[in-house]
């Protein structure tokens, strides 16, 4: 019973695995690209060796997002097979790559209305990646009733609780991003948030693929 559920649960787990170090590859290629810009001034070989470390990022970046996308759309599709409310996920899974893609096409216009409209585009990928986990949350919180498992049932209650008010604050930070002369640091303040919340989702779903 409810093996399919434990299948997606744990190819959801490793594809969060894998959206923390895309996360973090995210910082460093953004880290590195403007050290090697800046250490164009001071050494060729110091520049050369920065943009290697710029591009390893910029691999493992590209690279785990294919496979985070690529596991937690068999893990939805997974526990979906016992769970029809897992299905929700799918939905908002297929909002934020349309969000994503649109946001990389504008990747090369400039001025302020493109610069806000992939601000928004970012917000409303934000919201489609809150709402996945929102809706896996809650699928398996539905589950953990149906077997009794009171632990991950009152543990994916409160945490579906908790990113509604640090999601939002995220969105809203990483929106404000175009704003001159703070968006970076407004912008590195929804990271550090939404890796906080990546974090505590990773900590749900260890438990919750425990418990089937």
């Amino acid at each position: 019973m409810y093996l399919n559920v434990k299948k997606g649960l744990d190819q959801l787990f490793l594809s969060q695995i894998l959206e923390i170090v895309c996360a973090v590859a995210s910082v460093l290629v953004a880290l590195f690209g403007v050290l090697t810009v800046a250490a164009m001034f001071l050494s060729g070989g110091l520049t050369a060796v920065l943009g290697v470390f710029t591009v390893i990022f910029t691999i493992v970046l590209v690279g785990g997002s294919i496979a985070a996308f690529v596991l937690g759309l068999l893990g939805i599709l997974n526990a979906s097979k016992d769970e029809i409310s897992y299905k929700n996920a799918l939905v908002w899974l297929v909002v934020g790559i349309v969000a994503s893609l649109l946001n990389s096409a504008l990747n090369n216009t400039s001025g302020f209305l493109w610069t806000l409209i992939k601000a928004i585009l970012g917000a409303a990928n934000g919201f489609a990646s809150f709402m996945v986990m929102y809706s896996v949350i809650n699928a398996t919180v539905t589950v953990a009733q149906a077997i009794g498992n009171v632990e991950v049932f009152n543990l994916g209650n409160q945490r579906a609780n908790s990113f509604k008010t640090l999601y939002i604050v995220a969105i809203i930070l990483c929106f404000l991003a175009f704003i001159p002369v703070i968006g970076g640091i407004l912008s590195l303040v929804g990271i550090i948030i939404e890796l906080v919340i990546f974090f505590q989702y990773l900590g749900f779903l260890s438990k919750a693929k425990m418990m089937v």
